[in-house]
């Protein structure tokens, strides 16, 4: 009884959690094959969920909450070399950081568990540790993510709200890495360190999230959003070259965290330049419909030369929440529009009993409101200060009754 009780006390301790609020399974690893951007396949392994997977590029990502105690098995199904899941960036404990010789390894058909306690929300990576820079490359690396703990649309608790979000992933491809004679390695349990002779590397294929080139093109790989709306973007890097990330100038990007951890003071840059294993996160907005691109520009970091540009669509349109406009019967007149400080904007409609006047921003959040119920005759007539609104795009909106909702897209320049 006393041996059964010390053994359950050494597995709560090395576990360091009481009980498991989210559990993943990744398989390592599964071989496939990666269609390229020039129509060609090669061979890759990864991590994946199911036995009969294709393994994609990158891996599944993975999401949890903060507070969240977490369990990852890690099933090896290699027929080969041993696995892990390095936590890149997560405040773990070195027994579940997965380098080898520093944690454990998982040999083939053997299944090792990973636990932990998820840190403060952000941006993570996971990777396999063994021959890291072989098994990276051939596949075995992806995305974590946490989120806020109350499940909010914020950056982190107490952090800065969004409308939208997406994770860009960048990182290369070298075809002649992706050969038997590479992937396929002999690997030696008794080394500190295992060496494989590989070619230099020249990357010929520079992804973001898998795709490249007209593979993006092709793809739903958009940023989607509305004019006003507040996008988060999680940017990461577990290539061999630097990545510098180009947003529109009209995007306002604010630059709020690196790996994982808040900026004390936001910088405000349209370019970030991310190194292998870094993470950002931005927020931006473009205040108009429009189509603009994300550039991201692969450079060499000995010698800074540009090597290859990648473009990642933005598709803005629309307001944020208040998008539609039900004016069609041509019942609401705003004149005139667009307006300015030293004009006086008109609002027309049918008046019945009572009328409400709303106006919002491009976010959705009222800035003027008036109820009028004593007007006399056919129509209402409401007159607004051009100095009462900033320079922006504006919602007009007109209730009747309680029942007839009119809407109305106006510009203050």
């Amino acid at each position: 009884m006393r041996y059964v009780l010390v053994t359950i006390l050494t597995l709560s301790l090395t576990n360091g959690v009481a009980q498991i609020d989210a559990s993943e399974l990744l398989i390592a690893r599964n071989t496939g094959t990666k269609t390229l951007a020039d129509g060609n396949a090669i061979p890759v392994m990864g991590f994946a969920q199911t036995i009969m997977e294709n393994p994609a590029i990158p891996g599944p990502t993975l999401e949890f909450y903060e507070g969240d105690s977490v369990e990852i098995d890690l099933w090896n199904f290699s027929q080969g070399a041993p696995h892990t899941v390095h936590l890149h960036g997560l405040d773990v404990d070195q027994q579940n950081d997965g380098v080898p010789h520093l944690s454990f390894e998982v040999y083939h058909m053997d299944h090792g568990f990973y636990y932990f306690k998820a840190p403060h929300a952000g941006t993570y990576l996971y990777h396999c540790h063994v021959v890291s820079s072989v098994h990276v490359q051939a596949g075995m690396y992806g995305l974590l993510i946490v989120h806020p703990s109350d499940g909010s649309q914020t950056t982190w608790n107490g952090g800065y709200d969004y409308d939208n979000s997406m994770s860009l992933l960048m990182s290369e491809i070298d075809t002649t890495w992706h050969s038997d004679s590479v992937m396929l390695h002999t690997y030696d349990t008794s080394l500190m360190v295992n060496y494989v002779a590989v070619p230099e590397y020249k990357p010929q294929f520079y992804l973001v999230n898998g795709l490249s080139d007209q593979q993006i093109a092709d793809s739903s790989m958009q940023l989607n959003t509305s004019a006003g709306a507040v996008n988060y973007l999680r940017l990461a890097n577990i290539g061999f070259k630097g990545c510098r990330v180009i947003l529109p100038s009209t995007f306002g990007t604010q630059i709020i965290d690196s790996d994982g951890r808040p900026f004390p003071n936001i910088e405000y840059s349209d370019t970030v330049l991310i190194f292998p294993g870094e993470r950002y996160g931005v927020l931006g907005t473009l205040n108009y419909e429009g189509n603009e691109n994300i550039t991201i520009e692969y450079f060499d970091m000995n010698t800074g030369i540009l090597e290859n540009t990648q473009y990642v669509p933005i598709v803005s349109s629309g307001f944020v929440g208040l998008n539609s406009s039900n004016n069609s019967n041509g019942l609401l007149t705003v004149q005139p529009n667009p307006f300015n400080q030293n004009t006086t904007l008109h609002i027309q409609s049918e008046n019945m009993n009572e009328v409400i006047i709303n106006i919002f921003d491009i976010r959705g959040q009222l800035v003027l409101s008036e109820k009028l119920t004593d007007n006399i005759g056919d129509e209402l007539l409401y007159e607004i200060d051009g100095t009462l609104l900033h320079s922006g795009i504006y919602l007009a909106e007109v209730l009747i009754d309680q029942k007839e909702r009119l809407s109305q897209k106006i510009i203050r320049y």
